[in-house]
């Protein structure tokens, strides 16, 4: 994508996002723990939901039907009570900036999810056999992990992943594991190497 497709898509999504924007910023504040306490609440918030949703033991089509109803009376009423919770004296440079910072984000995210279509795709036309292997691997491993735990817990260490990954990325905490990883492996190759060589 050229800078000026960049650009038009992030404008053209900063635009569909200007009624949610100071929702947006409050919760990039929260995901990237501004606050100490933040982690906590997200804890809290989603350990709460999971807690609600074991408990009424929904099946799955009502569970879908009250998550699109919350969306949808959520998407009605939000419209209305903005203009009664934030007013257009109270948004700062600060906050448009972060607000930019968001788009950013979401833009970059989107490319990177089409780029990885596209890989995929091409890898498909090139590599058929090993794109059959490798989706066949990651596709039948899930299959696994589902049926040997329990799909709500599954769905609960998901979302409390994705709900702390901002704030992990932005403290240090992602890139640290990645390093130390990228170390023990880089290692234990170098390890195997040298038994190759020495046994040659």
């Amino acid at each position: 994508m050229s800078q000026v497709d960049q650009k038009r898509a992030f404008n053209k999504l900063k635009h569909d996002l200007e009624a949610w924007r100071e929702l947006i910023v409050l919760t990039n504040s929260f995901l990237k723990w501004e606050k100490k306490f933040y982690p906590g609440v997200i804890f809290g918030v989603v350990s709460l939901v999971y807690l609600i949703l074991w408990y009424l033991d929904m099946s799955t089509l009502t569970l879908v039907s009250l998550a699109a109803f919350c969306g949808v009376v959520f998407d009605y009423g939000y419209g209305i009570l903005s203009h009664f919770l934030f007013h257009a004296e109270n948004w700062t440079g600060s906050k448009e900036n972060q607000f930019e910072e968001v788009c950013n984000e979401i833009c970059a995210t989107k490319m990177k999810v089409c780029s990885w279509y596209t890989f995929l795709f091409t890898a498909k036309e090139k590599k058929s056999t090993m794109f059959l292997i490798v989706v066949s691997t990651v596709l039948l491993s899930l299959a696994w992990i589902g049926s040997i735990m329990d799909n709500l817990f599954l769905a609960y260490i998901t979302t409390l992943f994705l709900g702390m990954y901002p704030g992990l990325h932005r403290h240090g905490f992602i890139g640290t594991v990645k390093n130390q990883f990228g170390t023990l492996i880089s290692s234990k190759i170098n390890q195997l190497k040298e038994k190759t060589t020495k046994s040659e």
